[in-house]
């Protein structure tokens, strides 16, 4: 009996965070007005990996037989084509989206030659998927599921390899994610969920760099503020002025409390000014009807990938640059590159 009320009172949890959900999207807040962009595109287009790199990108859709007990996972792999060993980032998207809608961020990752490695986590491809698994798994089980997935992954990376066209590097390894699988990203870096029954980590010391794209603040009841007390950098975050969602984080700074709270150290945070939690429509939810945001997202981009150059390569030129930037200036206050 004690057990049946158990599973009856994380489906209730799962059901109200649900419920939560779909009221944010229907009531917005009002915005703080934003500045735009008071500097020259041009000047902007002199930063770093700004553009498109120098290889065309290419995608490999692959099914990665299962596991023992587990199933097949759809990839989807966003590769440069070249001769040396590719520096690899894993990607976790956000709540009820899937591998498939972040298409320009990971085309732009793999033109500057890196593999970008994506795949459907348990609450993702549409809403109903979303809400079905909540109630089953509840939100510690998604939580949880979706560090596996990535595990899996940087655990088989010899066995994607031999079905791509092209080397994998698996010791300049990042994971990088948007929104929920921000968190599940800074989850190898030392974030923690907090449940009843512990915590729910994934330290993994052969992840080098964690790009986290709004990452959440405080939600459900796992996700706390001390949920990023022990997250060690290399961490790159970003962040808008417009990111708000009013159930859960009405004040955009929310988003910035895993920056905030972090142990310091190669810790950054980038916020844009205007930028929402989807750059209108560019990442994560394309069936928008939003503007998209193409100058937070150029922006985005461009530090992204100096960031990921940076670390995976090691690059101590790369990481002086990053640490020395003036962004505030450049861009005359459309955003700003802060560091801890």
């Amino acid at each position: 009996m004690s057990l049946y009320c158990h599973l009856l009172g994380r489906m209730a949890s799962a059901a109200l965070c649900c419920l939560l959900l779909l009221a944010g999207c229907a009531e917005p807040l009002p915005l703080e007005p934003a500045e735009p962009l008071g500097a020259a595109r041009a000047e902007l287009e002199r930063l770093p990996g700004y553009g498109a790199g120098d290889f065309e990108p290419e995608l490999a859709e692959l099914t990665l037989p299962s596991l023992a007990g587990g199933s097949d996972k759809a990839l989807r792999i966003w590769f440069a084509r070249r001769e040396d060993a590719l520096p690899v980032v894993v990607f976790s998207h956000g709540n009820w989206s899937d591998k498939d809608r972040y298409e320009p961020l990971l085309k732009h990752w793999a033109s500057h030659g890196f593999a970008v490695i994506a795949t459907t986590h348990l609450d993702g491809r549409n809403m109903a998927r979303g809400i079905f698994n909540a109630l089953r798994y509840g939100n510690e089980g998604l939580i949880a599921a979706r560090v596996a997935d990535v595990r899996e992954l940087v655990y088989r990376l010899p066995e994607i390899q031999s079905l791509l066209p092209v080397a994998l590097d698996a010791e300049r390894l990042a994971v990088a994610g948007h929104s929920f699988g921000a968190f599940t990203a800074q989850q190898f870096a030392g974030a923690r969920a907090i449940t009843a029954d512990g915590e729910i980590g994934a330290d993994d010391a052969r992840v080098a760099a964690v790009v986290a794209l709004s990452p959440p603040g405080p939600m459900f009841d796992e996700i706390t503020e001390q949920s990023w007390t022990q997250m060690q950098g290399p961490v790159f975050m970003t962040t808008g002025t417009h990111d708000v969602n009013p159930q859960f984080w009405p004040d955009w700074r929310l988003h910035k409390m895993s920056f905030d709270t972090a142990l310091s150290g190669d810790q950054y945070a980038l916020v844009v000014q205007g930028a929402d939690h989807y750059l209108g429509n560019l990442i994560c939810r394309p069936e928008r009807e939003a503007e998209p945001q193409v100058d937070a997202f150029n922006l985005i981009s461009a530090l992204s990938t100096v960031f990921l150059q940076a670390y995976l390569h090691a690059d101590e030129a790369q990481v002086d640059w990053l640490q020395g930037l003036d962004l505030a200036q450049l861009s005359a206050g459309f955003a700003e590159l802060q560091r801890r």
